[in-house]
């Protein structure tokens, strides 16, 4: 055997405890800390949550596993989709996954892409949340309609005209392969549905040959996506609470300096920075979970401002406007950041049901 970068150390038995010791595993977080016999990550894991917890966990692994030779055919769909072909999209989803449109009206072709996604994704999936947003941005679309159908027409007009919906659709169906592609360092991630606990003794040891400079920039793009998303939760917002997508909260975004800084229009919303976005969606009827859209993170990473240690897996990010001189900085271990891009990820995908909803308004309710 050898050695490059390291020095055999003769007569040291890694279990007596001289050096921290570490069991590596594929699908459950690793700790570090002294050996204890028996004591796996599978062990510690599976006393750590209930049963049904670790059914759940298991069956989605379970199913990355088979899925993993389809993922190439699940990229092609999506693309054959994007470009307009809808016989090969039809064609792959029928033969590859089983699954077929009733006909080729619009809303059935619509229906066989939603259909294939949630059957591919589920394993990132929480168990009921996409049933129950698709129950929520329907009674909203539809009360809406029902109560004010000239204003909500105006609104899905406008983001159907500019093809801002369509394109928000095709940039979210670009995410999902690559979400695919992350499963193995995606893997002990899913573990923290049930026991999310980031503390001290959690070692955030190499789980795959790829590391952060693999995935930061899908979380950025994430981040990005979900940060046009929102112009669509700001225009239903105006329409619940003004009956005008376009109409925001007089002086909501009012500066020190006595300045309005409220955006005239649900266009000149979309131009507002990320971080501020959510300042003027007043009272918002959709609640956006905060980890999974750092926006110093984002920032940090667009603008190249990231060290990381491909030892230790901790990275360090600068978020803050200090010129040349950055000196006070942020960290967080890699297994995190992983997290925050699943997290990220539901929110897109939470946002993408409104994006389809938005879609089958002209097909189904008009």
């Amino acid at each position: 055997m050898k050695f490059s970068g390291a020095e055999r150390a003769e007569g040291i038995s890694p279990f007596d405890n001289t050096n921290p010791f570490v069991d590596l595993h594929l699908d459950f977080p690793v700790y570090m800390g002294e050996y204890v016999m028996g004591m796996t990550p599978f062990m510690r894991a599976i006393t750590q949550i209930r049963p049904e917890e670790y059914q759940l966990h298991n069956a989605r692994l379970n199913a990355l596993n088979a899925g993993a030779d389809n993922v190439p055919f699940f990229r092609n769909c999506l693309k054959f989709y994007r470009n307009g072909k809808i016989k090969p999209f039809q064609n792959c989803a029928r033969q590859r996954f089983r699954v077929a449109a009733d006909s080729d009206l619009p809303q059935d072709i619509n229906a066989t892409l939603y259909s294939l996604i949630a059957k591919v994704m589920w394993p990132f999936a929480l168990p009921g949340q996409d049933r129950d947003t698709v129950d929520q941005y329907m009674r909203v679309i539809s009360e809406l309609s029902q109560s004010n159908r000239q204003a909500t027409d105006a609104f899905i007009d406008e983001v159907h005209g500019t093809g801002f919906v369509k394109a928000l659709q095709h940039d979210c169906l670009e995410i999902y392969p690559r979400i695919l592609n992350a499963e193995l360092a995606l893997r002990p991630v899913l573990f923290y549905d049930f026991d999310c606990d980031f503390s001290e003794t959690l070692l955030p040891v190499r789980v795959s040959t790829h590391d952060f400079e693999m995935y930061k920039d899908m979380y950025k793009d994430i981040t990005e996506i979900v940060s046009r998303q929102l112009v669509l939760i700001a225009g239903v917002n105006n329409l619940i609470k003004r009956g005008n997508h376009n109409e925001f909260q007089p002086g909501i975004g009012r500066l020190p300096n006595g300045r309005d800084f409220t955006p005239q229009s649900l266009n000149a919303f979309a131009d507002v920075p990320f971080g501020r976005k959510m300042d003027f969606i007043d009272d918002s009827w959709f609640t956006l979970e905060d980890a999974a859209t750092d926006n110093q993170l984002r920032n940090s990473i667009a603008h190249y401002k990231t060290n990381y240690d491909e030892v230790s897996q901790v990275i360090e990010y600068f978020p803050r406007r200090e010129g040349m001189e950055e000196e006070r900085s942020e960290s967080m271990q890699f297994i995190e950041f992983m997290r925050r891009i699943l997290l990220a990820y539901r929110e897109m995908h939470r946002m993408h049901h409104l994006i389809k909803a938005i879609l089958y308004y002209p097909m189904l309710m008009r």
